[in-house]
């Protein structure tokens, strides 16, 4: 009897797992998985060095979708617009490789598990999916969390956050390394889409050199273009 009880409370506690991946699969179901093309938006990005506000619109023909409005309050050169085209090109085409909406493109099996539930959301905890073999050692250092808000049942927020200090590579040590991404619907029932990314790196190199950078972006004014 003892033993039939310890193996139902097992199969029971992978069953209840197994349902907290497929709520994150459902809220992620939720977010919209072509922002670029369906949507135009203004994308703030702060670097540590500069403020770049620009607008996207995928109406326009492909080399002038983005526009570089302002960088740090100032009318931006000619230069810098075309290093922004570039640049954004670069970041989109990189990111529309990547759509996989799912728990298993961002965790690792069976490490999802439930820290906190409250009235208005659940929180998960769950060890990072490196996309690469190589990136596994580093990812081994990293702790993430996963909001997903009850009503209208969609992924809020994503955070990955070190454990210890990490050291990727000869003579690099970091100390500190924070990522949020934040989303929310454009309005009630609505697409769920990016709010806000945030990265901060800090650490040392060659014991000498000082390494602190920290990104931001937010997104802003969407309008859907495109059905």
């Amino acid at each position: 009897m003892k033993s039939l009880a310890i193996c139902l409370l097992m199969f029971a506690t992978v069953a209840f797992a197994e349902s907290h991946e497929e709520l994150i699969d459902r809220a992620f179901e939720r977010l919209e998985d072509d922002l670029s093309g369906h949507w135009s938006y203004t994308h703030t990005h702060d670097d540590g060095e500069a403020i770049y506000v620009g607008r996207y619109d995928p109406r326009l023909p492909e080399p002038d979708r983005w526009t570089l409005i302002s960088v740090d309050g100032r009318e931006p050169t000619a230069d810098e617009t075309e290093d922004y085209r570039d640049e954004q090109a670069e970041d989109q085409n990189q990111e529309s490789d990547d759509d996989d909406n799912s728990v298993e493109s961002i965790a690792t099996k069976g490490s999802v598990a439930l820290i906190e539930e409250t009235d208005g959301y659940w929180l998960f905890s769950f060890d990072p999916a490196p996309d690469s073999e190589d990136e596994r050692e580093f990812m081994e250092s990293i702790h993430g969390t996963l909001k997903v808000i009850k009503e209208g049942h969609f992924v809020a927020l994503i955070t990955l956050q070190n454990r210890d200090t990490i050291k990727p590579s000869k003579g690099i040590k970091i100390t500190e390394f924070r990522t949020r991404l934040e989303f929310a619907p454009v309005q009630d029932g609505g697409s769920v889409l990016p709010h806000s990314v945030q990265a901060i790196v800090k650490g040392k190199a060659f014991f000498v050199v000082r390494i602190d950078e920290s990104e931001t972006v937010n997104y802003s004014d969407f309008e859907r273009v495109k059905d």
